[in-house]
């Protein structure tokens, strides 16, 4: 990519589209040392001073030291730039509001999602001091449009996040190639490290060259451990990795075979079988205009009509720049879940899809596939799991 801020302008077009729909005259980001999580998203500049960028729906505008001008500029992302010395900000700030005449200012302040909660106590209030108290009484939450940016992907955003998921499934073939029984969980997690290290990318979860979650008998999210891999034991793995800021997430589930087994247990070729429909029913329920509670319940009741016991979580969540990327939910009404499962479902999400049966006794099934939602509806982004991973 000749152009280090493609997509950058491409979020901002975007933003910039969002505030004109709903009516927002003036969005101001206040930022030091790069500290709001916005910044990566929507600029790509990691500012170290005082600085507040401004976007309206049709100009940007970045005030800012003189020692990090240079950068903003070089970005070509500001229509305008204004930079001050010392204590010059409020001056500049109050000057170019007067300039723009708001009369709704979002601010990156949240209850709910803390990746629209940018703002510290100290510098929100810091920023009200130096707006006007007829501006200062217009300010408003960013959330709605700002999980709405983070939400819906750009097409640049599309490709970095297929490329994560295409490392994915590649370094899942080369592990399945390798896993063998008698082997332990870090020894199976190492193989995932290598075949990170060889490509160049972290783990999507820690940032970090670290092994994914490893599951076999004891069933949590956590990292591998010195367990043993046996016959009839089922083999779980949750994994993502990081492509130019953005994430894959998909497990995989895995049968280790006993001897003169040719094929999985019945048990768990039921249970996959049922997963397996349970994510084909999520994905026919995920088209624009849904609701995140519906898809749930399409794959949740599924799962319940064939005897299995309810799911203790989301059947989906979006992905992104994270894992776990905030916005629309595919889960149930759950007071943790903070409305999110009441979402509408709109073209250019992309979700994960985990439907899953996890007992501490019997067959254990994840599997989990990235989808992206278009105008016709779900399409896969992973290469789908078509039969359990057979371990010899």
């Amino acid at each position: 990519m000749t152009d280090p801020h493609c997509l950058n302008r491409e979020k901002i077009a975007q933003a910039q589209d969002f505030l004109a729909q709903m009516g927002i005259d003036c969005w101001l980001i206040k930022t030091k040392e790069g500290s709001d999580p916005c910044m990566p998203l929507m600029f790509g500049l990691t500012i170290v001073g005082d600085a507040v960028l401004i976007v309206t729906p049709t100009t940007t505008i970045a005030i800012t030291s003189t020692i990090d001008a240079q950068d903003v500029r070089a970005s070509g992302l500001f229509a305008e730039i204004r930079t001050y010395t010392r204590t010059g900000l409020p001056e500049l700030l109050q000057s170019v509001i007067d300039q723009l005449k708001p009369k709704r200012i979002a601010l990156n302040y949240s209850r709910t999602n803390h990746l629209s909660d940018g703002l510290t106590v100290g510098s929100y209030r810091k920023l009200l001091s130096m707006l006007t108290p007829v501006y200062a009484a217009r300010v408003e939450s960013s959330e709605p449009f700002l999980q709405k940016i983070r939400s819906i992907k750009s097409p640049q955003e599309v490709a970095f996040i297929q490329k994560a998921i295409d490392i994915t499934l590649d370094i899942y073939d080369e592990v399945f190639a390798k896993v063998r029984k008698g082997m332990t969980e870090i020894e199976i997690g190492d193989l995932f490290v290598q075949g990170m290290i060889a490509r160049g990318v972290v783990n999507g979860i820690t940032r970090t060259l670290s092994p994914p979650i490893v599951m076999t008998h004891n069933i949590a999210h956590r990292p591998p451990d010195t367990s043993v891999l046996k016959e009839g034991d089922y083999l779980i793995f949750d994994f993502s990795v990081d492509y130019q800021g953005y994430c894959s997430d998909i497990a995989r589930t895995c049968y280790v075979l006993k001897e003169g087994e040719t094929e999985a247990s019945e048990s768990m070729r039921r249970a996959f079988e049922t997963i397996y429909e349970a994510i084909n029913r999520a994905m026919a329920a995920l088209k624009p205009g849904a609701i995140g509670k519906d898809v749930d319940f399409a794959a949740r009741q599924h799962i319940l009509d064939c005897g299995y016991q309810n799911i203790f979580h989301a059947v989906g969540h979006q992905v992104g720049r994270d894992v776990h990327d905030g916005g629309t939910l595919l889960g149930p009404l759950k007071k943790s879940y903070k409305n999110a499962s009441l979402g509408v479902i709109e073209e250019g999400m992309v979700f994960a899809i985990e439907p899953t049966i996890l007992y501490e006794a019997g067959p254990a099934i994840i599997s989990e596939e990235n989808v992206l939602v278009t105008a016709q509806g779900a399409v896969l982004l992973s290469r789908r799991q078509e039969s359990l991973v057979l371990i010899h």
